[in-house]
């Protein structure tokens, strides 16, 4: 049996908080976690939609029944499956988004960028093969794809502010893949960590994020 990879032009949507103007002066990246959609994930942040703050959700590439063979679709940004190939199709998704987006603006805003569980690591790989140097980086019940390069990820994040969101509650904080994936960040040596907690579980918390949103 012969494999052979095939490219082929492709579309795919992502969601906004509003039209942008032009005008916006901060402009949020926003991952949704695994089995969520990006229009929905959206809805967490709509007290905090402003015409002056552009809040931009990407969606995973892949699409999947949450359960059995009819119902409420999911995305996801990869599997072990082809992973190499999922991570390269949602990079250029990812780069042709914000190509879109940011030729809009005759000022570039200031970007930060939020990644919710499995949208954590698709939010560090992306930002470690791009030249966005963004404002706030935001780990929310997540951390950092375990396979990236320290140095890299060093020299991408290092003038940004790094922030870990934690639920109180939350099991996955309580795995070995976090712990790794915490301690690489400590080891580090970033100069602008600070680690946030919620009294909750593997949700996004409204109190937290507004104060994230207004620091």
């Amino acid at each position: 049996m012969v494999q052979k990879e095939l490219q082929f032009q492709a579309k795919h949507t992502f969601s906004l908080s509003h039209a942008p103007t032009g005008e916006e002066n901060t402009v949020w990246i926003v991952f949704h976690g695994y089995g969520q959609l990006p229009k929905f994930f959206l809805r967490k942040f709509n007290p905090l939609f402003d015409e002056r703050t552009l809040i931009v959700a990407p969606e995973g590439l892949n699409h999947f029944y949450l359960e059995g063979f009819s119902g409420r679709v999911g995305a996801n940004w990869m599997t072990k499956h082809e992973r190499e190939i999922d991570i390269a199709n949602s990079n250029a998704y990812l780069n042709a988004m914000m190509e879109e987006l940011l030729n809009k603006y005759k000022i570039i805003p200031q970007i930060n960028v939020l990644g919710f569980s499995q949208g954590a690591a698709t939010m560090s790989r992306w930002i470690c093969q791009s030249n966005l140097k963004p404002t706030k980086v935001v780990f929310w019940a997540g951390a950092p794809a375990y396979d990236l390069d320290t140095t890299l990820m060093v020299e991408r994040l290092n003038s940004s502010q790094i922030i870990l969101a934690l639920g109180d509650n939350d099991p996955f904080l309580q795995s070995q893949i976090y712990s790794q994936a915490e301690n690489r960040l400590s080891e580090a040596g970033f100069a602008n960590f600070k680690e946030l907690r919620y009294s909750g579980g593997h949700e996004i918390d409204k109190g937290l994020l507004k104060e994230i949103f207004l620091m």
